[in-house]
């Protein structure tokens, strides 16, 4: 943070010199009289400048001040914009909380740092326009450039920033509701409603699949943000995940795709019977006692009982809560219901719930791939736990979703930008389209290759790359992947 608060103090004062000028704030701040008469320091220099912006009363002491020309005012206007944009990223309470955090430095936090040098550069040169008119252009093109480069940064740092803030608000949204039942708080079905909504929308735009996560300890999303008692917003965000699950597979059934709305609350709904459970049996990466697991177990049943005495007007949904644990062959609970003697609703819970899961991680295992999480949830089915139709929805999503960085077989890098959904072709899953953004030496390219792998001849994924490596590749210019 040391480099972040030595610009953030610089900004401060460039930006109150910028103010003091009278073509951006017509109140004028006179020299110090008392200050040294023969010596004019650089920021006083730049001032004075600044102050000769517009026609104004001649400045008693120091050197005689250029008029600037029209450019360099309008770069001076866009760079006081900047800055403060700069400064309300830095002083932002999420993006705080990221830079505090110990061990290895989030992503978004490693992004502003060089964001922070390149602007502190720009503001250096913004400090030494020379005198000359000839002289300012030439080095105007240079500013140009500079704030060109910040602005672009700032701006994919500001958006990746306000996609955390989404994801923690669905979860905080979430976890007000769970914490309502739980307590016999006021809680009212719209607000579950309007997310399942907005879930609902994403999916609809073939938006990408970001699967979000709060520890099992989690309290609150940041340092002054809403608090809850775990494991709420653990449960609140695998509930999420489950809902985006169904958001995107639920249209695919003839039954739930006239009422999709229907599944996604349901699938908000899944775990709200788990507050019972203390978190740190949740955090528990052995074995959990007989008495633990009974405890784990009866979650699906609280969970419907809360259903009913909290949303009446939707008991029937109650039954397919209570089922999401159930498995197809008979070996599920609470009620070791075979096959379609459980609800639809209920087996097409299960399927996402596995699913999401899976891609997520937990205190006794890392989150799987998307290939892996959908190969292990198709074998389930395969094995009789899983409603097998319900689970080949989820071919819908592809082996790796749209969002999924991967690395070619060729070794370059790219994010999954489409997927082909075709169940009778069983290659079209792990041929989507990629959006190439680094060769095979992890260089950069200057902007984004597309490549249908379902059209090409040869090469195809190799894996998805694991966080670490997101980092290292192509944390420099998109955060927003790592």
């Amino acid at each position: 943070m040391s480099d972040s608060r030595g610009l953030l103090d610089r900004i401060t004062a460039f930006r109150q010199r910028l103010e003091s000028a009278p073509y951006l704030i017509p109140d004028m701040i006179p020299v110090d009289p008392g200050a040294d008469r023969g010596i004019v320091n650089e920021s006083e220099a730049f001032r004075l400048r600044l102050q000769q912006i517009v026609a104004s009363p001649p400045v008693p002491e120091g050197p005689p001040a250029p008029q600037f020309t029209d450019r360099a005012r309008r770069l001076l206007a866009a760079a006081k914009s900047l800055l403060d944009r700069q400064r309300a990223f830095t002083t932002d309470p999420l993006y705080a909380a990221l830079a505090a955090e110990s061990g290895t430095p989030d992503p978004l936090v490693a992004y502003h740092a060089e964001t922070v040098a390149v602007t502190d550069s720009a503001v250096r040169l913004a400090q030494s326009f020379p005198d000359s008119p000839s002289l300012q252009l030439k080095q105007c093109t240079g500013l140009d450039g500079l704030l060109g480069v910040v602005q672009e940064r700032l701006t994919v740092q500001e958006r990746a920033l306000a996609r955390r803030k989404a994801d923690g608000a669905r979860i905080d949204k979430l976890a007000t509701v769970y914490t309502a039942m739980a307590t016999g708080g006021a809680v009212g079905l719209p607000a579950v409603a309007a997310l399942a909504e907005e879930l609902l929308e994403e999916a609809r735009k073939s938006e990408p699949l970001r699967f979000v996560y709060a520890p099992v300890e989690s309290v609150a999303a940041h340092r002054g943000s809403q608090t809850f008692p775990a494991p709420v917003r653990f449960l609140a965000a695998h509930a999420v995940n489950v809902a985006q699950v169904i958001a995107r597979i639920a249209p695919a059934d003839a039954e739930f795709a006239a009422r999709p709305l229907l599944a996604v609350v349901a699938a908000l709904l899944v775990d709200c019977g788990m507050t019972t459970v203390p978190a740190a049996v949740l955090a528990n990466a052995g074995g959990l006692s007989a008495g633990e697991r009974r405890l784990v177990d009866a979650h699906s049943q609280t969970g419907a009982e809360l259903i009913l005495k909290c949303f009446p007007e939707i008991a029937p949904m109650a039954a397919a809560v209570a089922a999401h644990h159930e498995r197809f062959d008979g070996t599920g609970y609470p009620n070791a219901l075979r096959g379609t003697t459980a609800p639809a609703l209920g087996r097409l819970l299960a399927v996402a719930d596995v699913y999401a899961s899976l891609s997520t991680p937990r205190p006794h295992r890392p989150a799987r791939d998307g290939r892996a999480a959908l190969t292990e949830t198709l074998l389930m089915a395969e094995h009789g736990q899983l409603d097998r139709t319900y689970a080949g929805f989820l071919i819908r999503l592809s082996f790796y979703p749209v969002g999924t960085v991967v690395e070619l077989t060729d070794g370059r890098t790219g994010v999954v930008a489409a997927n082909h959904p075709n169940p009778v072709d069983p290659r079209t899953p792990g041929r989507p389209v990629i959006a190439v953004l680094a060769d095979a030496s992890g260089v950069l390219l200057p902007h984004p290759e597309h490549v249908d792998l379902a059209t090409a001849d040869r090469g195809g994924i190799l894996r998805a790359l694991p966080a670490g490596r997101r980092r290292e590749v192509l944390g420099s210019r998109y955060p927003d992947l790592c």
